[in-house]
């Protein structure tokens, strides 16, 4: 008789995305005309493990940024599921079922953000320059279960977040504007990691900085992963970023994912003619 061996058993998907579609309205050409409807997104899927880091590429246009959105619930789809699952009792943070984000009250959505916070591309627009540092970085502890914290420990958990970025304790009185765009991402990355979230959507985070601070924030971020166990969804137009920083790669082209797959054996076998593209439109120094 041949031993039985314990198979392991497969850990649920701390994200599911489940066909998800996103159409947007035209202008009417004239009063009588039908109205058009451009599709953004067309039933995507994929899911994403805890502690992992999955890549989305794509051209502009290809609905990279409209797919972080809908994972945000900052829109809503007009198709399909963003099914979450942290938050759980459990060693692993996993819930045993998993909750529609978009099915949510906005009280319970609130609630539910504190474990998934978002990065966005620019570090200009994306922190309000009437707020001190200190305000900024602490905005998402207002959620639901955060909102009883006194005052010392507000400041005491900015003070830990800014550190752990590369900044002082001292910034926390100072004002955007007095920050480069590589210290005022590194803000946003803060604000982001204040709630101890268990996913970051990162949305382009380095496309707007110069080439040489690039390399200093994503170090950041893969620094941060690794000692927070973070999960990233990392969106990006740049494959060299995406190679570095993710283990799993999604392809998306006019709103579908064509390829999907190990980072390095999409990037290094790609099976679709888009991918291809992709990479033959890559720069290399002679």
């Amino acid at each position: 008789m041949c031993d039985m061996v314990d198979q392991p058993v497969a850990r649920p998907p701390l994200l599911e995305v489940r066909d998800l579609a996103r159409t947007y309205p035209l202008a009417r050409a004239h009063p009588f005309a039908p109205r058009e409807q451009l599709r953004a997104l067309g039933g995507v899927s994929f899911q994403l493990q805890a502690g992992r880091s999955l890549g989305v590429v794509g051209e502009s246009g290809s609905g990279k940024s409209t797919l972080a959105r809908l994972v945000m619930a900052l829109e809503t789809p007009t198709a399909g599921q963003v099914l979450w699952r942290g938050g759980g009792p459990g060693p692993d943070g996993l819930a045993a079922d998993p909750v529609d984000l978009h099915r949510l009250s906005r009280d319970a959505l609130r609630r539910a953000r504190t474990g998934f916070q978002m990065v966005f591309q620019d570090p200009y627009g994306s922190l309000d320059p009437r707020l001190s540092v200190e305000r900024i970085v602490a905005e998402p502890l207002e959620g639901l279960g955060h909102a009883q914290l006194d005052r010392a420990e507000r400041n005491r958990r900015v003070a830990k977040v800014l550190d752990e970025v590369g900044l002082r304790a001292a910034d926390a009185h100072k004002y955007p504007h007095e920050f480069s765009g590589g210290q005022r991402q590194r803000i946003a990355i803060a604000r982001a990691l204040v709630t101890r979230p268990q996913l970051i959507v990162a949305d382009e985070p380095v496309s707007a900085l110069d080439v040489s601070v690039q390399a200093q924030v994503l170090n950041l971020m893969q620094d941060l992963r690794a000692e927070h166990g973070l999960a990233y969804l990392f969106i990006s137009h740049d494959l060299a970023v995406v190679d570095l920083v993710c283990e799993d790669l999604i392809v998306l082209w006019q709103g579908q994912v064509v390829e999907a797959g190990p980072a390095q054996q999409v990037l290094g076998a790609p099976a679709h003619a888009y991918t291809r593209a992709l990479i033959a439109a890559v720069p290399h120094l002679p």
